[in-house]
């Protein structure tokens, strides 16, 4: 029932990125995209990041691509659709980052930190300081070669909805000038120290063989992932 109760919101098709991960974008309340993550992990169960409480017809497409496992809650501020996916799949571990771990678990109990449960699923955790939002960053393997890079809020680029909303987003609380970028009210309200914030994306750059980088807030940045990250520090 209480899956059924839950307020979704509009959002794409499930895209897929490479033959063991997916992204869907979706809507919020205000004009401001957002993107979960799906990866199928080696013993073929799925990863969610970010989760995004879909349609009926969308989450039985996600079905289709393996079963559920694992639920990262990426900071205190994307814990909104996280209940709705525990509901549906209640054997779903639901982790997050150490430093968050109180904050989320205002809303739903967390099994176990990133930094505990990860490594031994094959996902690499990298931290990312200078932010207060606590989140991490997961470096995946693509089958097909090459890695992803998943983050949050921390970088993001300028993919926003046409009209008012849209400049005011693009313009004025994002305010990013390439194509990937530090938003301008994170740099208000979540960076704590400016000089590690710009270190550690720098750090995450220089990460071997990175060609997909997700970010919670715009399209998937693919290629030269490093140049990005390096451009997002400089500005910073």
């Amino acid at each position: 029932m209480a899956e059924k109760s839950h307020k979704r919101f509009p959002h794409d098709e499930i895209e897929q990125l490479a033959p063991n991960l997916w992204t869907v974008r979706g809507s919020l309340p205000f004009p401001l995209k957002r993107h979960m993550v799906v990866y199928r992990l080696a013993d073929g169960t799925l990863l969610i990041h970010s989760a995004i409480a879909m349609s009926d017809e969308a989450m039985a497409k996600l079905d289709a691509l393996g079963r559920p496992s694992v639920l990262i809650v990426p900071h205190t501020g994307h814990r909104m659709d996280a209940p709705f996916y525990k509901a549906r799949y209640p054997q779903v571990r639901v982790i997050a980052p150490a430093a968050a771990r109180t904050k989320v678990e205002e809303v739903i109990k967390v099994d176990a930190t990133c930094e505990d449960a990860l490594p031994a699923l094959g996902v690499r955790v990298h931290p990312v300081p200078g932010f207060k939002n606590f989140e991490l960053a997961y470096e995946l393997d693509m089958q097909g070669g090459g890695k992803a890079l998943v983050m949050s809020d921390a970088v993001a680029n300028r993919d926003h909805p046409k009209g008012f909303g849209g400049w005011f987003f693009a313009n004025v609380t994002g305010g990013i000038k390439g194509r990937l970028g530090v938003a301008r009210i994170m740099r208000i309200m979540m960076v704590s120290n400016r000089a590690e914030a710009r270190a550690g994306l720098e750090k995450l750059a220089e990460i071997p063989d990175i060609t997909l980088l997700s970010v919670a807030h715009g399209r998937p940045v693919r290629g030269d992932v490093k140049a990005a990250l390096h451009e997002a520090a400089s500005a910073l």
